[in-house]
């Protein structure tokens, strides 16, 4: 069988698995077995694998810097839950340390919420939502020193 046709059968096979999978990963393989395909009438095997593995590295490579922010990483949105960090809110009811969580209004819903390193909130003072974890958020006094 001839080299070319064993690269078009790869090059089929890639494109339909891209078709199965998401990040627009595998298609560049594809493109990169259809070029090495191409060459085989000029280059030997080995030219051709090389051929094919850095065309499909240079794809992929330069795919993410185009397209990052298509995938939502560069520049993402954040949604549900991971959409209240870094958000201001107010304590509707003290937090006295991690074993007693208080109240603290944000964007318009009470959420029950601990202090980062224990420390006691009284009631009314502003917060920021640093992370949600399980289903506390952990906030921050407005007045407390951030870290350096």
């Amino acid at each position: 069988m001839p080299s070319w046709a064993v690269w078009i059968g790869v090059g089929i096979a890639c494109v339909i698995a891209e078709i199965f999978t998401t990040g627009f990963f595998v298609f560049w393989f594809g493109i990169g077995a259809f070029l090495a395909a191409a060459a085989s009438r000029w280059l030997d095997l080995p030219g051709q694998i090389v051929l094919f593995v850095a065309s499909s590295f240079v794809l992929v490579i330069s795919s993410r810097r185009i397209f990052g922010g298509l995938s939502g990483r560069a520049g993402e949105v954040r949604t549900n839950v991971d959409a209240l960090i870094g958000t201001t809110g107010y304590v509707t009811e003290a937090i006295s340390g991690d074993a007693l969580p208080g109240k603290v209004k944000v964007g318009g819903e009470i959420w029950t919420a601990v202090s980062e390193g224990g420390m006691r909130i009284p009631e009314g003072a502003k917060v920021s939502v640093l992370r949600v974890e399980g289903v506390h958020l952990v906030v921050r006094a407005h007045d407390e020193p951030t870290a350096p």
